[in-house]
């Protein structure tokens, strides 16, 4: 019966035994590899390890160049230590524990080499060991660097290119926490541009979640952490904190290139996309003139179009500043509506799209329809939050 159930075991299917080691730790998938030559190949498989990128850092892109275990050799703090799994009966003592704390794991790895007694060539000749670790000028560098930020996370290269637009922008754009302050810091989030000043960020918020803790400099470039020390902004650096930061700081400072507006109408037609997959309606919406919103997308999608210029509200609103309660607006998300005056759009997307072009006149949001002359219009915006339950 055992003999059986062994075998069935071993016709599972590599993308079941993939999609069954997605779910495990790095220490038990090593542990896993090693319990018979058919799973093996588990701790090498590139399929398994794009998927642990995604699930433990966030990184769904890569250089071609780079394999998928090599970019999680880079991102990966764990010091994991595994035998060569090529033998059918691999010894089970060669797994270091993945749970140790990292100055002990940095203890073991520079005490091995004088510790580990002389190797018997009849049993040691099959064994090789591969660790689970950055390179190794990297790794010296966390033996340092204990005071490592843990609170940055890596960023894809589309969320690099959306803070690399916003920091070479040249518009100059208030707090959009407290309104009053010019913002000298960008959030480092993939989903979210809000621009802050330092006492916003320097105090804690009542009843609302925290700041994103990683926060961009928007004069010099410089990444700053808010939480490794509360009240006090921390510079990161690749000394202490490792070269993920040098690099992102580097791509955002890089100077700009022809390549660069091919690659920014790319990655404003998948911000386009991601709002129009945005169902978060709890979200602040805002309204951006209908023409400049068709401008926006002859940039995003015909090679060669300008780039717009800033946004207009001129049509939006009436001779003395405020919102035009006569306007048309969209009644559906997904439904094309050219017989309006304006479009609507979230808060996030708003965010990005006011820094990266600035704003000529007002911006008009939710909270300037609460009056009851602007009744139609609120109806005009629920109905639009709305309709995204009409589609499956």
């Amino acid at each position: 019966m055992f003999d059986n159930s062994e075998t069935v075991l071993q016709k599972l299917t590599t993308e079941v035994l993939v999609h069954v080691a997605s779910f495990l730790d790095l220490a038990s998938i090593v542990q896993f590899s090693m319990t018979g030559k058919p799973y093996s190949h588990l701790i090498k498989d590139e399929l398994l390890f794009k998927q642990l990128n995604k699930r433990d850092f966030r990184v769904s892109e890569k250089n071609p160049e780079q394999t998928w275990l090599d970019m999680y050799k880079q991102l990966n703090h764990t010091d994991v230590v595994m035998a060569d799994t090529s033998s059918s009966n691999p010894p089970a003592t060669n797994v270091s524990q993945a749970t140790a704390a990292p100055t002990e794991a940095a203890a073991a790895a520079t005490a091995t080499p004088t510790q580990q007694p002389a190797s018997d060539t009849t049993t040691q000749s099959t064994i090789n060991t591969t660790d689970i670790t950055p390179a190794t000028s990297e790794f010296a560098t966390q033996q340092t660097a204990t005071d490592a930020c843990p609170h940055f996370k890596a960023l894809t290269e589309f969320a690099r290119d959306v803070k690399k637009i916003l920091f070479k922008s040249e518009e100059a754009y208030l707090c959009d926490l407290c309104s009053n302050n010019p913002a000298a810091y960008l959030s480092m989030h993939y989903d979210d541009h809000t621009g802050a000043c330092l006492s916003c960020l320097t105090q804690p918020l009542k009843d609302q979640q925290a700041h994103y803790p990683i926060q961009l400099e928007l004069v010099t470039g410089d990444v700053y952490c808010f939480k490794c020390h509360p009240g006090k902004p921390r510079k990161l650096d690749a000394t202490r904190d490792g070269q993920i930061i040098q690099d992102t700081i580097d791509y955002i400072r890089e100077s700009e290139s022809m390549e660069d507006l091919e690659k920014r109408r790319k990655t404003e037609q998948a911000l386009y996309v991601q709002e129009l997959r945005r169902e978060d309606m709890s979200l602040k919406h805002y309204l951006v003139e209908k023409q400049w919103g068709r401008t926006w997308m002859s940039f995003r999608t015909r090679e060669g179009a300008p780039l717009p210029t800033k946004i207009t509200q001129s049509r939006l609103s009436r001779s003395n500043g405020t919102l035009d309660p006569n306007i048309r607006l969209p009644m559906d998300k997904y439904r094309p509506c050219p017989e309006t005056h304006g479009d609507i759009v979230s808060e996030k997307l708003w965010r990005y799209l006011a820094k990266a072009y600035g704003v000529q006149g007002r911006a008009y949001n939710e909270d300037d329809i609460i009056a009851p002359e602007y009744a139609r219009i609120r109806v005009y915006v629920d109905d639009y939050k709305k309709s995204i339950h009409l589609y499956p």
